[in-house]
């Protein structure tokens, strides 16, 4: 899974001037990890659903017999691969176009409804290119028959308000670490602080005003 922001952003944050150990890098990434997640839950939205993953990776995925192939979002499609028959161990790449839309490869990348679908380098569909080698995705009964390597995630880069709220959430937790996860700490500069369990109100505030929650009803 990727977090929102770095740790070398979380040590400016909290004042981490020094050169923090192993442990202590590891509690910060661990620290940002479950600020990430938070904000997936709190947006209703998947895990990683803000940055894409870092590398392209392989996914496998049944077919039904169609022109095109639903799958997880994609920033971008490296191979498309498939077996001949259900019985096939090999699975045979797809020849890939030559560049974007030059329609001399076997499918295409695309976005949206699949029978009006809106052709894009980014998107969540793979589409059976009708004047390349095959017609269709092999019809499997739910088994596996096609391979898509690809740079997983509906995002290339998290957005500031994203990474802002991840980095603000953690910054808290630390300080409530060093407080023996207290929920009221007092300082001789600030008096009483009192932070809020869950989520803090900042960071929410964050996320619905920047209109990053996706709503129970209506939403896309």
């Amino acid at each position: 899974m990727t977090a929102y922001a770095t740790t070398a952003q979380l040590q400016i944050r909290i004042q981490m001037f020094s050169v923090p150990t192993a442990a202590q890098l590891a509690m910060l990434q661990e620290l940002l990890d479950a600020a990430s997640r938070s904000i997936d839950r709190v947006c209703r939205k998947p895990d990683d659903a803000y940055a894409a993953a870092p590398a392209a990776s392989a996914m496998y995925f049944a077919a039904e017999g169609k022109k095109y192939l639903r799958v997880p979002p994609f920033v971008s499609v490296t191979e498309v691969a498939a077996k001949a028959d259900l019985s096939a161990i090999v699975y045979t790449a797809w020849t890939t176009e030559s560049s974007f839309m030059a329609g001399d490869g076997d499918w295409f990348s695309a976005s949206g409804d699949p029978n009006n679908p809106t052709f894009s380098a980014a998107g969540d569909l793979i589409i059976v290119n009708q004047n390349g080698t095959y017609s269709t995705f092999l019809e499997s009964d739910g088994a596996p028959v096609v391979r898509v390597t690809a740079q997983w995630g509906a995002l290339s880069g998290v957005p500031a308000d994203i990474r802002e709220a991840t980095l603000m959430q953690a910054a808290i937790w630390f300080k409530q670490f060093q407080g023996s996860m207290s929920s009221e700490l007092g300082t001789y500069d600030l008096g009483t602080i009192v932070y809020s369990r869950g989520l803090s109100s900042a960071v929410k505030e964050l996320l619905v005003e920047g209109c990053w929650v996706l709503p129970l009803y209506g939403g896309a």
